[in-house]
């Protein structure tokens, strides 16, 4: 008897912990960022129509009046707020300041007590308060809207600078988008929203003293029938009537509303360069006088810059900043400094002799002390600058912080100078990146920054000590809308990779993790679905990586995929995969030619994220390659084998199965190990102009019996024009056949160079080349 006790004793202890451990992890899962401690203990907090929202100090009577805004859509009902200091209701939550200040949390971290009475969050300062209740917005936002687990979170974040960047200038985004973003970037726990607000294509900020400003440089004419970089330079302003500005009042009532929600507001007004759309309300304060107009989409280079030499270019910007620091009280002003041409500075005989008279070295002492005089004056007025790493060239002002955008190397160095860093490489923190495959996303610049890569990103580099780490104030996502025109692209381009950089930038390093975080974004996709977010489900596709197998002649085919959990189903007949197809376990090798479809099955359902690659094992297929000249290293295709591995590349370059020559000829010569019989060589070439990738002068093919002397066996030459727009792949084929050959030579003539009026005029120009097929 005491034996069966003892056993059902053992039972019911075993039992009782996985309960615990599954109703623990039920409710851990779907916070996003991943608070610094939770547990759970036993019982539930119910929310109905009589729960109360206490609040206990007048300064929270706005959080507790936001919660209470916050939680009604989710509930369908508005709780009620009462003032009641140091009280203990019941079927209450207390929102509360710590009398004795807590130092672990900071200014921006809480205290969550929930039991089966009531919950308690504290905090040192309404801000965390604040973040607090994101946290029970979460918990709210699980499979049982009106039940809270009985937990212990304390929680605070890891970076003060944990921003998002948005470009309104290449395309101007409405207000009302910006008040949504604002409550997004609250919902992810972020505080700082970095508004580029200046820069060629559009001048979006209403200054008074300048009102040409915002009449002349708001405005463009309208291209979007044109690729962004194949719109030409035009001067119109009677048909520029593509833009928009905010007014003064917009500006102060976004950013009182963003203060609100703990968001600092830092405005980008750029110099020296990328203030073309200044220069057209003003162009007395360019080097030439010109009057260029607005661009309408990324002309390149641009020269036209604001003139160093000239005393009134820093009078209009120190007028222009002040009208900003009226608007902004942030800390920081962000004054640009990329990208700056400095060919009109080299002619300008005003920079020249500004050069001289400040025993300056050279065109990046300019750039230099154009930096500097505007640090002097902001910090003059009790302000900071901060600029993109270029403001590094030719000396970094005494008091500037970094935004390291170029990869690391910039914030490494500013850091180790003694300087404050915002780190925000372009490998993991551009948004304006694909995050899937080109082939089926929208129009993205290029690159391939996923949901898990931007998770994985570590913001302190271990270039730096210790100290030095310190000087890492954090990162942000940033996002530059030149193919972006409409806010439901942004939202495409941000979520949900912004779930990912928010946790980058709160979590604590140690736990974080890719699978946990995977599983928490199904509930944070649903939340996305009920604000009615337009989010990305690329991280629902799988990618294919092909490796060739020259021994068996062969495609081994590895497919992989970011979300976990997932089923992988396939076909090789070009059919849609459905719950019976096959289920990938391993690589699959295919030695024929197939059309391989492949999608993510999540509890038996597709989730149409469909990956469709075409393999074409021809006859020159896993032969020798020789090539006369070498590839670019970043655009190398799949390897040695890549012009003979039944792969033909899309219309994105940067696809991975693309060879890219540049300023050379592609000459290949493919050998087969006996005497090969052909019927017919074909070959591609893509042509994407704004890229400056463009279409061979003329392919020969040529072959040869004995594997030494080659002879003519047909020339194309190119019927389309070099300035043809847009993106096209062209096939070359001969069907001359030829017997008992051992090899054959493709020679594709590379332009060499961009063709006139082109914005690389006169530049090496690329020749890009994916398949070599032989019958």
């Amino acid at each position: 008897m005491k034996n069966t006790l003892r056993l059902f004793f053992y039972c019911y202890l075993i039992t009782s912990f996985i309960t615990c451990k599954n109703h623990q992890q039920n409710f851990q899962t779907s916070i996003i960022p991943q608070p610094v401690e939770i547990r759970f203990n036993k019982g539930t907090f119910n929310f109905n129509q009589d729960t109360k929202l206490i609040c206990e100090d007048k300064s929270l009577d706005f959080s507790a009046q936001y919660a209470a805004a916050l939680w009604e859509p989710i509930h369908g009902y508005k709780p009620d707020v009462e003032q009641k200091i140091g009280s203990e209701s019941k079927n209450s939550i207390a929102f509360r300041l710590l009398e004795n200040p807590e130092m672990e949390i900071g200014n921006e971290g809480y205290i969550l007590e929930i039991n089966s009475e009531k919950a308690v969050l504290s905090a040192n300062t309404p801000a965390g308060i604040l973040y607090g209740i994101q946290t029970i917005t979460q918990l709210m936002d699980s499979e049982n809207i009106r039940v809270l687990p009985s937990c212990f979170i304390k929680d605070y974040p890891r970076f003060a600078w944990r921003g998002l960047h948005l470009d309104v200038s290449r395309h101007f985004m409405p207000l009302e988008f910006m008040y949504k973003l604002m409550d997004y970037m609250a919902m992810h726990k972020l505080n700082v929203f970095h508004w580029h607000l200046v820069d060629d294509q559009g001048w979006r900020l209403e200054i008074k003293k300048y009102p040409k400003l915002t009449g002349v440089g708001a405005w463009r004419v309208d291209m979007l029938h044109l690729h962004w970089n194949e719109r030409p330079l035009i001067n119109d302003t009677e048909n520029a009537s593509y833009g928009g500005f905010y007014t003064q009042d917009e500006i102060r009532a976004l950013v009182a509303y963003a203060d609100e929600r703990n968001i600092t507001v830092v405005p980008e007004i750029e110099m020296p360069a990328h203030v073309m759309s200044a220069l057209a309300a003003y162009p007395e304060l360019s080097c030439t006088g010109e009057n260029l107009g607005v661009p309408p989409g990324g002309v390149w280079p641009i020269t036209h810059i604001y003139c160093a030499g000239k005393d009134e270019t820093f009078t209009f910007l120190e007028n222009v900043l002040l009208e900003v620091m009226d608007l902004f009280p942030s800390e920081y002003i962000h004054i640009g400094g990329d990208e700056a041409d400095k060919t009109n500075w080299r002619s300008c005989t005003k920079c020249q002799a500004r050069i001289k008279n400040e025993n300056l070295a050279d065109e990046d002492g300019l750039q230099s002390y154009f930096i500097q005089r505007i640090e002097r004056f902001l910090n003059e007025h009790g302000r900071k600058i901060i600029g993109w790493d270029e403001i590094l060239e030719g000396g970094l002002a005494p008091n500037a912080s970094v935004m390291s955008w170029r990869g690391e190397q910039g914030g490494i160095e500013a850091a180790k100078m003694g300087h404050h860093v915002v780190m925000t490489p372009g490998s993991h923190c551009y948004f304006d990146h694909y995050q899937g495959d080109p082939a089926i996303e929208p129009l993205a610049i290029g690159g391939n920054t996923t949901l898990k890569k931007v998770y994985n990103y570590e913001p302190i580099p271990t270039e730096l000590t210790a100290e030095e780490a310190k000087l890492v104030l954090g990162a942000q996502a940033n996002v530059w809308t030149e193919y972006m025109p409409t806010k439901a692209h942004v939202e495409y381009m941000v979520f949900p990779r912004l779930a990912a950089m928010a946790e980058v930038v709160w979590s604590p390093k140690e736990t974080r993790n890719w699978a946990d975080f995977s599983r928490r974004m199904e509930h944070q996709y649903r939340r996305y679905k009920r604000l009615g977010i337009n989010y990305s489900q690329s991280a629902f596709q799988v990618s294919v990586k092909p490796e060739v197998n020259p021994t068996n002649r062969s495609l081994v085919l590895s497919l992989i995929t970011e979300v976990n959990d997932s089923k992988i189903r396939y076909t090789l007949d070009g059919s849609i995969p459905g719950s019976n197809s096959p289920m990938y376990k391993r690589p699959v090798e295919i030695n024929e030619s197939a059309t391989l479809k492949v999608a993510v099955f999540l509890n038996g359902i597709s989730t149409n994220q469909i990956l469709e690659r075409s393999f074409d094992l021809h006859k020159a297929f896993a032969t020798e390659v020789e090539l006369q000249y070498p590839t670019s290293t970043k655009y190398d295709g799949t390897g040695a084998y890549s012009l003979v591995d039944g792969i033909s590349g899309s219309k994105h370059f940067n696809d991975g199965f693309w060879k890219g020559f540049l300023g050379d000829d592609m000459i290949a010569t493919i050998r087969f190990q006996k005497l090969t019989d052909i019927s017919s060589i074909e070959v591609d070439a893509l042509q994407n102009y704004a890229s400056w990738i463009f279409l061979p002068e003329k392919v020969v093919f040529e072959v040869s019996e004995d594997g030494s002397s080659f002879r003519k066996l047909d020339e194309i030459a190119t019927d389309i024009p070099q300035d043809e727009k847009g993106k096209l792949i062209k096939h070359y084929k001969t069907t001359q056949s030829a017997e008992n050959i051992t090899a054959i030579r493709v020679s594709m003539k590379n332009p060499g160079t961009c063709p006139p009026g082109h914005s690389g005029e006169g530049q090496k120009s690329w020749l890009f080349v994916s398949e070599i097929i032989v019958r």
